[in-house]
């Protein structure tokens, strides 16, 4: 294992530092980071909504805690690309040596992404009423999001550099002098935005989120319920997460119509005593997603029992319990698994490896398919298992825990062995 990890490391490790020095990578992947408290909030209140226990949920909807916790998801999770375009324009200011502007870089950027999310119109009470689509404000959101933080924090950059700035005298205070002075450049960004939506408007799909969205399910339309097919929406899921990407939401509109259409026959053949007719379902899709996208249940246990840095021992503590209940964004976003192509092997690997070894138990009769009930995929590993009807279905997923640790683990050794050194290196110069 051992010598396994120093080449991969050899491999692996020239690749991500060439990548991790690209300053447009740094500001998705710092725009990513920036947000991880907001993440962190979302995901402990989604865990605490989806717990599906009747006594539980019974209770939160007689004392109405339902609705307040589903509230903090909605300006958490729901709106994460607006924290997120804020966060990658102060980030891509600083990256770009333009510190001075930080704050008006995340507030134009914020601006820029608004300015790209249709807006919506309904009447009420005779009186026509604009609002913004949340589902554009959410993950759906977050490419466009980070895509406005670094055109705007890179185009402010250069406006500053070339001097495109409103003169004023020394006896303004700095942080009006700021805004001010910057008033010209936050016309010219503005006007370039109005051009990019205006270009996306003239095109079918009328916004720019639409268009990277319908544009990448497209070629998945034809995709059917076959074993080779399923993989690859798994592969194009991970791909899109790495790229930061919703991968989920992109790959899933088009099978869960397909989906639902095999609860009916699959619990009627479970009910009659016969096999499932429809395997490749919701059920083997949440296995894929063990611990959230990408299987990772196996990287936050080992994040959290054998982690040596601590970078990766705190972020243990806090990524498991989530992990548990498979929210995973923390990970993704925090850790981050966007552009890190350490991760990026066991991160497409370990889903195909353990849902193909999980569809060939079903065929060869050892494990019962499960029924493929939508919404389990929050439960943890087993009790998931029993709530799709089948108990040899939850012992295998507590079967691909040690599984996917097994496969996370030269590529998480990798990386915390360079946090070790990177730890040990700050402590040499502090000391």
């Amino acid at each position: 294992m051992e010598k396994f990890v120093s080449v991969m490391e050899k491999i692996l490790l020239p690749i991500a530092d060439k990548l991790s020095t690209n300053k447009y990578l740094a500001v998705i992947s710092q725009g990513c980071m920036s947000a991880l408290g907001i993440i962190m909030v979302g995901a402990v209140f989604t865990i605490l909504t989806n717990i599906q226990w009747n006594p539980y949920t019974s209770f939160l909807a007689s004392t109405g805690l339902g609705n307040l916790f589903q509230g903090v998801i909605n300006v958490t999770t729901n709106l994460l690309a607006v924290y997120m375009a804020f966060a990658a324009g102060y980030r891509g200011a600083t990256i770009f040596n333009n510190e001075k502007y930080a704050i008006t870089s995340g507030f134009l950027s914020l601006l820029g992404f608004m300015l790209l999310i249709p807006l919506d119109t309904t009447t009420l009470a005779e009186a026509g009423i604009s609002f913004f689509n949340i589902a554009y404000l959410g993950t759906k959101g977050i490419f466009v999001a980070l895509l406005s933080g670094v055109i705007v924090s890179k185009l402010l950059a250069i406006i500053i550099e070339k001097n495109i700035v409103i003169k004023l005298p020394d006896s303004i205070p700095g942080a009006v002098g700021e805004s001010l002075s910057s008033l010209l450049s936050s016309v010219i960004i503005v006007v370039v935005f109005l051009a990019i939506n205006a270009a996306f408007k003239m095109t079918s799909f009328g916004n720019a989120t639409d268009c990277i969205y319908s544009v990448l399910q497209t070629p998945l339309q034809n995709l059917t319920g076959n074993l080779p097919a399923f993989l690859l929406c798994i592969v194009v899921a991970q791909l899109l997460w790495f790229f930061g990407i919703h991968g989920s939401m992109t790959v899933l509109p088009m099978l869960f119509p397909i989906w639902l259409s095999y609860i009916g026959e699959n619990t009627a053949a479970m009910a009659a005593g016969e096999k499932i007719p429809h395997i490749l379902n919701i059920g083997l899709w949440d296995l894929a997603n063990l611990g959230g996208s990408g299987a990772t249940i196996g990287l936050v246990i080992l994040m959290y029992f054998t982690a040596k840095s601590e970078r990766y021992k705190s972020f243990g503590k806090v990524t498991l319990p989530c992990g548990i209940f498979s929210v995973n964004e923390p990970v993704i976003f925090g850790m981050p698994i966007i552009l890190n192509t350490i991760l990026l092997i066991p991160f497409v690997l370990c889903p195909i490896l353990i849902v193909t070894l999980g569809y060939i138990l079903i065929q060869m009769g050892i494990v019962t398919a499960p029924i493929g009930i939508l919404g389990l995929g929050s439960m943890p590993p087993f009790i998931s298992g029993l709530m799709q009807g089948s108990l040899t279905w939850g012992i295998y997923q507590l079967v691909c825990i040690p599984i996917s640790i097994a496969i996370y683990y030269p590529f998480f050794k990798i990386l915390d062995k360079k946090a070790v050194e990177e730890e040990n290196a700050t402590r040499t110069v502090e000391e």
